[in-house]
């Protein structure tokens, strides 16, 4: 099978010599974007591959057989896809889009107001193109169906089955204060969460966690931080950034005491066998970011998820992820957050997408690499899923 890949970008970067600068553009500004493409690459078979828009659109309809498009939070007034409509109805390709998701700040938001039109013109094209759209969960196959598209199967995310099994079995341990923690978060998801104020303190807590406890926070979009982290000495602009978010989180400290705290114990992933790693190193893995506690459950850890809008807590309620709503948080605690935890019920509803997904992919013509179900459970997995 001979694919081309639009969308999310294929993890690393085949360049070893580009500045994190050049990684984190390539990465769309956020290193979760290594997820999501670079897993779809990994459950595939291909004889031929090609990532990007960077072809000709005849010489693209002549080399490949298919055109995949590991997608994200398309449907969002800000983001505008017309030049990857463009390109995708230039060629004669078939089309398999995955992981598409609408971006609200709840999943109770009554629908997505102005979506561009060229994303629009997208989503009809890979409509027109393909058996079925993969979305990432309820609140998308309903913004999706009241647009008029109804080939549309609520999957989650392709890095939720990146390590191929159809069985996924996640540690435990019943006392979360003894647990050596990862942290993750972000000062971005704070102005466009359900609840401002409410994602404010989730964010001093993570941060105060790693301030006292000495854990580890990993970052993925927070350009600031990052900045801090891989150059030299702040400069007179860092360290006045850094004031401000230091007063924004109430960390009581001064914007050199932060900056040095970042260099010791933030991290940065732009490959997934480090991330991969990384994480096999800790206990648990608890904070905002959807992808950076994903990361953690494919490779059996616990983890525990904040979700603060629409994008988060429609997947983690499909896959049954344990989490809880931003808004829904009194008082930050580690221990509560993981008593409430169900892993039982993850793994069970891990099993039943798993199979759906494979399903997905072959019904698109995909050839995948994924573990076939016994045939007698098939069905009853498929329709198992409300």
């Amino acid at each position: 099978m001979k694919v081309l890949f639009l969308g999310a970008p294929i993890a690393p970067h085949s360049d070893t010599s580009l500045s994190w600068r050049e990684k984190f553009q390539y990465f769309g500004h956020n290193t979760g974007n290594l997820l999501i493409g670079q897993s779809l690459r990994e459950e595939i078979s291909v004889s031929d591959f090609h990532f990007g828009h960077g072809i000709n659109p005849k010489e693209a309809s002549e080399r490949f057989d298919m055109i995949l498009i590991p997608a994200a939070n398309f449907l969002f007034k800000n983001f505008d896809f017309g030049y990857l409509a463009d390109f995708v109805e230039a060629t004669t390709l078939p089309c398999m889009m995955v992981g598409l998701g609408a971006q609200a700040p709840t999943v109770d938001s009554a629908r997505i107001e102005g979506i561009p039109a060229g994303t629009m013109h997208l989503l009809q094209l890979v409509a027109d193109r393909s058996k079925v759209i993969g979305v990432r969960g309820d609140f998308t196959a309903q913004v999706l169906n009241d647009l008029g598209y109804k080939n549309v199967e609520p999957l989650g995310c392709p890095s939720l089955y990146r390590t191929l099994k159809r069985e996924l079995k996640v540690k435990r341990s019943h006392v979360a204060s003894d647990l050596k923690l990862s942290l993750n978060g972000s000062s971005n998801v704070v102005q466009h969460s359900v609840s401002v104020e409410a994602a404010k303190m989730v964010e001093s807590a993570l941060l105060r966690l790693s301030l006292e406890k000495g854990f580890n926070y990993v970052l993925q979009n927070e350009t600031p931080e990052m900045t801090v982290q891989h150059n030299a000495d702040p400069t007179t602009d860092d360290l006045a950034t850094l004031g401000v978010l230091v007063k924004r989180f109430d960390l009581g400290l001064s914007p050199q005491e932060y900056a040095a705290h970042i260099r010791t114990r933030f991290r940065t992933f732009f490959d997934l066998n480090s991330w991969d790693a990384y994480i096999k190193t800790v206990d648990a893995s608890i904070g905002s970011r959807f992808h950076g506690n994903l990361i953690s459950l494919t490779n059996g850890v616990p983890a525990f998820v904040v979700t603060h809008d629409s994008r988060t807590t429609e997947m983690a309620e499909l896959m049954r992820i344990p989490h809880r709503r931003v808004d829904q948080i009194d008082r930050f605690d580690v221990n509560d957050l993981f008593m409430s935890a169900d892993f039982d019920a993850f793994e069970t509803r891990y099993t039943r997408l798993y199979d759906r997904y494979a399903a997905f992919l072959t019904k698109n013509g995909v050839h995948h690499k994924l573990e076939h179900p016994p045939v007698d459970t098939t069905r009853r997995s498929l329709d198992g899923i409300c």
